[in-house]
Order: structure tokens, then sequence, then C-alpha cells
């Protein structure tokens, strides 16, 4: 289940949001972003809103996160970003690297929060930090491009190669363009 996460969530890092795209349907699997949907059902969404929303208060990250996903993908409450990213910072803040992650995201791709690659990569790399490999690739490919932090494929590399080792796909392909990269530039 993990590993299954962790493809889904590195997955997730590969697509750049559209904003004018038709929001995705669960049923539309010819939508580029069908696979965004499926993310957030992997997540978890919270079928009883206020015991969720009781728990996230007491304290669970779990929970916090899955009322954020519950906000971001409109299942049963109408979608709300803002609230959201709220709610995965949250998540974040009591230490849930697929919390930091999707705060990351919202942050990166504009999802009803503002655009700021300097917050991405601060979620990015607590998420790294807790032990996401999703979360160490997401912040490599920050790195490598110069988002929000300064452009730095050493250090982007070091981390594909960790969120390679780790299960994920995606940093195993960023890892190998950027070594051809650099033997091409040699």
């Amino acid at each position: 289940m993990k590993k299954k996460t962790l493809l889904l969530l590195g997955a997730l890092a590969s697509y750049a949001c559209d904003r004018k795209s038709p929001v995705p349907t669960a049923g539309d699997p010819a939508s580029p972003s069908a696979s965004v949907i499926s993310i957030g059902v992997e997540m978890g969404a919270c079928p009883d809103l206020l015991a969720c929303a009781n728990e996230c208060d007491g304290g669970s990250a779990d929970r916090c996160r899955r009322l954020g996903v519950t906000y971001e993908f409109g299942k049963g409450v109408e979608r709300d970003g803002v609230r959201a990213t709220e709610l995965y910072t949250r998540a974040c803040d009591m230490r849930d690297s697929e919390g930091c992650i999707a705060a990351g995201r919202m942050y990166e791709f504009h999802h009803g929060v503002s655009k700021d690659d300097a917050k991405a990569v601060g979620f990015y790399g607590r998420a790294c930090e807790g032990g996401s490999g999703a979360g160490c690739a997401n912040l490599a490919i920050m790195l490598e491009g110069g988002r929000g932090a300064p452009k730095d494929e050493a250090r982007a590399l070091d981390l594909f190669d960790g969120a390679c080792r780790a299960g994920s796909g995606i940093a195993c392909q960023h890892a190998a363009a950027l070594r051809a990269k650099d033997a091409a530039a040699k």
C-alpha cells in the first residue's frame, strides 16, 4: 500500500495542472487529470465530515489530510483549495509526509492558493526529511529547475537517487536523464 501511494504521489509530480481545463471526473479516464482523481481517492476522503473535523482538531494528522482531500476534490462538499491547503498544512505540521506533499502541490500548481514555488519547496523538503521518497522526488524536480530555490543539480541528483531507491519510478527516470545531460555536456 505504501509503495502504491508513493508511486501515485510520484506520478502526480509529473502532472502540471492546467487551470483552464474542465474539472476532471472520476468516470472520465481520457481526462489528463484522471490520475489526480485517483490520487485523491488513494489518499482517502472523509465520509463523516464532523467526525473527521473533530479528530483533526484532536491531533489526528491522518484526519486533517483526509479532510483536505475532501475539500480539494469536493467529496460531499464544495471544492475549496484554500481550506484544503490549510488542512494539508496542519497535517504536515503533525509530521504527515503525505500532507506535506499535498500542501506543496497546492502551492506549486496554484490550486486555490497563490502559486508559490518557495513554499512548495519548503513543504516538499519537510516531506523528504520525514522519509518520503515522493517528497524527495518533488523537491529534486524543483531544485533541478531552480524553481523556488537556487538551481542545484548535484543535490537534485542525490535526492532523485534516494527517491529511486525508495521506489519512486519517476525519480529513477529523472536521475537517468540528469546523468545523460551531464555526460552530454562534458
